[in-house]
């Protein structure tokens, strides 16, 4: 690999159920993988100081046991020193080799370890996603991603604070959900330009469009792309957000 790719990925995070899928969608389809290799694997490998050997080894064992990965013939091939150059040279083994490659991985949780990716990556471009708390909240109890009303606004509020801890320190892109809907292919540029790609595609903005609301639990694609905003009417209503939630969605633009 002969440029800086390796120490310059791009990491995507934000509250779960606020749009880091449908940004993972827009980078692939231009040619930019985005995973959650290292999340899965490489963070835990990374935090607990396992050898890079382990890490490959439960790959392997992954790979053998999971019927999804074997779908995709996710494989690594590793020896000698390349097994020690790390993380990047595991995913480059995993989806390919490609000249000028550009990797990253998206995990809702780095939110809260960005400035360790940075001490890690000291290039990596970060974006968050953020949207309105309520509908996002919405789609958590409709996941089954939230026990209650409460447990729902707690992950949201967390997120969101987490963020605004290291807002001002780290240089990043903040993205507002509502945005990359009502105006997909200009904020996919304006991701483009931030993570230094060409954006070769404008398909991505029917990707936006998936979600969930109260006509299914299961995430589909309306024909109206804003179907899945400010559809928790069926499930609580504004005077039930929690004060600190309420503030938050406020200092936020949403009202």
């Amino acid at each position: 690999m002969g440029d800086d790719s390796k120490f310059s990925p791009i990491i995507i995070c934000g509250c779960k159920r606020s749009g880091t899928t449908a940004l993972v969608r827009i980078l692939n389809e231009n040619g930019i993988t985005i995973s959650n290799e290292w999340a899965l694997f490489a963070w835990s490998a990374w935090k607990h100081e396992y050898s890079l050997a382990d890490w490959l080894h439960n790959k392997h064992v992954e790979v053998a046991t999971n019927s999804w990965l074997q779908h995709w013939n996710h494989r690594i091939e590793l020896s000698g020193g390349q097994a020690e150059r790390g993380y990047p040279e595991a995913l480059h083994s995993i989806y390919g080799n490609k000249p000028r490659w550009t990797w990253g991985d998206k995990w809702p949780d780095y939110v809260y370890h960005v400035k360790e990716i940075k001490e890690h990556f000291p290039n990596a471009k970060i974006i968050y996603i953020y949207r309105d708390g309520r509908d996002v909240v919405a789609s958590m109890l409709r996941k089954g991603m939230a026990d209650n009303l409460g447990h729902g606004f707690e992950q949201w509020v967390n997120a969101i604070e987490a963020w605004k801890s290291w807002e001002k320190d780290v240089e990043h892109l903040a993205i507002k959900q509502e945005d990359l809907l009502q105006y997909p292919a200009e904020v996919a540029a304006f991701v483009a330009r931030y993570c230094g790609i060409r954006l070769e595609s404008a398909k991505h903005a029917r990707y936006v469009l998936l979600g969930s609301d109260e006509v299914s639990s299961d995430d589909y694609v309306s024909e109206n792309r804003f179907a899945h905003t400010r559809s928790y009417g069926s499930l609580f209503s504004d005077d039930d957000v929690p004060p600190n939630a309420r503030e938050l969605l406020t200092s936020l633009g949403y009202h």
